[in-house]
């Protein structure tokens, strides 16, 4: 990671940050506490313009869904210099905040980083200390600006009358908490602790200024967001934008993977001109490669070309219903798409129609955008709030690839229609539809349905972490249920559990070991078992709403919440009763008549 110099251009690396970081915890805009200062991540316009091929990520459907041409994993390593461990330098990153401290009990002196620098030097004009502190506050707005915190305002009250202000920072000894944090200005003696800098309106009067250090500009929009006090190292000062899918046939493909190496020619390729075509797949000597006929190539480039053209737009909803159809199609070899059908045990049968196990699968997370303050919904369909990771759109992305193994399970589809008819069923889950609008939560996913197989993931994961190595974290869940999108209806019952991490090889097994058939019957069993219990209980089973916004039922952290990391909404919408139903009234419960 590089610091910028306005001045000489230079770049002076200040620490590391690991790839997966650089899209998830550390993106673009993110701040970054490292031992030798504090750094806002630099936007995608001062990346590398031209990207080594190895980091460029092919994922067709992704593409099209964010209007891009392909995606750029940070780099790893510098290529420049001799040394092939040689960590990159590509990512940029700039000072932030600028507003510095002095440490010094007896001094303290506040400023911006300018006032102390001598010779490239960063100490103290008062003092000469050069143990200096960035500021530990920041203030930021909902619209993703972010400046430092107004010291000489906070303490002057926004009075002009101190000329030329000098800030010191000072500790009460006799209090603790933020009432022992005092600005004090020398120069005409007022003073001011931070207590009440937090609170909802404590900037009132300092208006945004539209700041973002990660593009080192201003927002040229006017901000009417009010500004709140954040503190550094606070985690509402980012929350990153991401999408993610399943890299899947014919796109994992090893044809198509060998084609993503030429995808700016194949762009400009026309395919009705056979003579074209045919000296393409001579020169890039696929077919020696890989060991595939001319025709199977041919037929691969013009499927691929065919798709550049096609300029129906891609729904989160049509990428759901591929990975969908693709698990359901069932054995696959693939090069990052292996699955294998498993047989269903005769207890789950009726219940179940479907298990596969996914022995490797990869999946591209993409980084869009990210929000300050407050995190946005998953299916929010509003992203005006979502700040930009450049100032002009590029057409790629950061990215970051995941590889993995997991276990999908698809329910009968004649059993989850009829349940989900059940009048008993519509009617609980129309307390969760109350409460749901009541939120304005948006979710166009939420049904009968996808709170029952939500619910039945959850129980699923904890399960299994208790009968192998993973814990719960490591676990991730991707729900595939009926949902409508642009009046065309996605029929969808399936439920993938799976665990992925950015080393090539993935993981070892583990999970898959757990789906096999005798294996998943009795965790099935056993989390269904455990469902009809909760230490909670009859407070837990009879909940009329508990959770955020009450967008929970029968589901608290004893019996079936996640990690939020592992959930993909936010642990809500989650009812164990549509599992295994109340003991008045069986029938509400999916598996009410299992045991």
């Amino acid at each position: 990671m590089n610091l910028y110099s306005n001045k000489k251009k230079t770049k002076k690396v200040v620490g590391e940050v690991r790839q997966t970081q650089m899209i998830t915890t550390f993106g673009c805009g993110s701040l970054v506490d490292l031992p030798k200062a504090s750094v806002i991540i630099a936007g995608t316009d001062f990346w590398k313009n031209e990207h080594d091929e190895e980091y460029i990520i092919q994922e067709v459907n992704l593409q099209k869904l964010l209007e891009v041409d392909y995606f750029v994993k940070p780099q790893t390593q510098d290529k420049t210099l001799s040394n092939p461990y040689a960590k990159s330098r590509d990512i940029p990153a700039f000072r932030f905040p600028e507003t510095l401290i002095c440490s010094r009990e007896s001094c303290g002196k506040i400023g911006n980083y300018k006032i102390f620098k001598f010779n490239n030097v960063l100490k103290c004009p008062i003092c000469g200390n050069r143990s200096l502190i960035p500021s530990r506050f920041v203030v930021a707005c909902e619209n993703g600006h972010i400046e430092d915190f107004p010291y000489d305002w906070w303490v002057h009250q926004g009075e002009t009358d101190c000329e030329n202000p000098d800030l010191r920072l000072f500790y009460r000894k006799e209090t603790g908490g933020l009432d022992s944090i005092v600005i004090w200005c020398k120069t005409c003696g007022r003073s001011r602790s931070m207590k009440y800098s937090f609170s909802k309106n404590s900037l009132k009067g300092y208006p945004c200024s539209g700041n973002r250090p990660w593009l080192r500009d201003k927002d040229k929009n006017l901000c009417t967001e009010p500004l709140r006090t954040v503190q550094r190292g606070s985690t509402n000062i980012y929350y990153p934008n991401l999408i993610s899918a399943l890299s899947i046939p014919p796109w994992s493909d090893a044809i198509q993977k060998e084609l993503n190496k030429y995808d700016s020619q194949l762009r400009e390729l026309d395919i009705k001109d056979e003579n074209k075509l045919q000296f393409f797949i001579e020169f890039s000597q696929i077919g020696k490669k890989l060991k595939y006929s001319k025709e199977e190539i041919k037929e691969q480039i013009i499927y691929r070309i065919n798709n550049y053209k096609d300029d129906s737009p891609k729904s989160e909803a049509n990428i759901m219903m591929d990975e969908y159809k693709a698990f359901s199609l069932g054995d696959n070899n693939s090069l990052d798409f292996v699955t294998e059908t498993e047989e269903i045990p005769e207890s789950l049968i009726g219940y179940i129609d479907q298990i596969v196990l996914a022995k490797k699968i990869k999946e591209v997370v993409v980084l869009t955008g990210f929000r300050r303050i407050k995190p946005g919904d998953e299916f929010e369909n509003d992203n005006s709030k979502v700040a930009p990771l450049s100032n002009k759109r590029k057409n790629w992305l950061p990215a970051v690839e995941f590889w993995g193994e997991g276990i999908f399970i698809k329910f009968n589809k004649e059993r989850i229609r009829k349940w989900e008819e059940n009048d008993q069923v519509i009617k609980r889950i129309e307390i969760l539809e109350h409460n749901k609008e009541r939120a304005k939560f948006k979710c166009n996913k939420f049904s009968p349905r996808y709170v029952l197989l939500h619910t039945f993931s959850h129980l699923l994961i904890r399960q299994i972490t208790l009968q192998c190595g993973y814990s719960a974290s490591a676990l991730k869940e991707r729900i595939y249920t009926t949902q409508v999108y642009e009046n065309r209806k996605y029929e969808m019952e399936g439920v993938l559990i799976y665990t992925a991490s950015p080393d090539s090889e993935g993981s070892l097994g583990g999970l898959v070991s757990q789906g096999g058939g005798k294996n998943l019957e009795k965790t099935i069993k056993k989390a269904l078992d455990q469902a009809r219990w909760c230490s909670s209980d009859p407070l837990c089973i009879q909940s009329g709403g508990q959770g955020l916004n009450s967008l929970n039922l029968a589901a608290c952290h004893s019996c079936t919440l996640l990690p939020e990391t592992s959930c993909e909404m936010r642990n809500l919408f989650l009812d164990r009763a549509t599992i295994i139903g109340k003991l008045e009234n069986k029938d509400i419960g999916y598996f009410g008549r299992f045991f």
